[in-house]
């Protein structure tokens, strides 16, 4: 595992990706797809793009910061031609909502250590390491958090990453 605080130009540019996404949305009328009881879809938004930037700057690679309509290809990073789902959240667990929302090579566990509200305020992340999709569909189980099954598996799962 590997801690990640990122500076106030990356919070900064992230923000602003952001909202540059939601007025995308807004202006084409797209639904928003992410589910948070306990949050807003903004915070949803910036936890998960501030949890991509950290993990890639663990895995040394960049964001793809376009403003894309209809999403992006289902992948957030490309590291030496593989491509990488980044999921960022506050438990120590991967989660897919469904097997098949694993659509890229490997996924990276990404855990806020914060106000998941306010992710942008005194932050850090903890880049845990990755999983194949072959490896996820092996050791995945289901588990309900109160809104339907999902597919999940633990940290201990993941290939571990170390600083360096």
């Amino acid at each position: 595992m590997v801690e990640v605080k990122l500076s106030p130009e990356e919070i900064q540019s992230a923000l602003q990706f952001v909202e540059a996404m939601r007025e995308d949305k807004k202006e084409y009328n797209v639904v928003d797809k992410k589910f948070d009881a306990k949050n807003t879809s903004w915070a949803v938004n910036l936890m998960g793009y501030l949890g991509e930037l950290a993990a890639a700057k663990v895995y040394k690679t960049t964001t793809d910061n376009r403003v894309l309509t209809g999403g992006d290809a289902g992948h957030d990073l490309v590291v030496d031609d593989k491509t990488y789902q980044v999921k960022t959240t506050v438990t120590k667990e991967l989660i897919f909502n469904s097997k098949e929302l694993f659509s890229a090579d490997y996924a990276i566990l990404v855990t806020l250590i914060g106000d998941r509200t306010q992710p942008h305020i005194d932050s850090r992340f903890i880049v845990w390491g990755d999983i194949s999709r072959e490896d996820f569909l092996k050791v995945c189980k289901e588990k309900n958090y109160g809104y339907g099954e999902r597919f999940v598996c633990d940290v201990n799962a993941l290939n571990q990453v170390v600083s360096g």
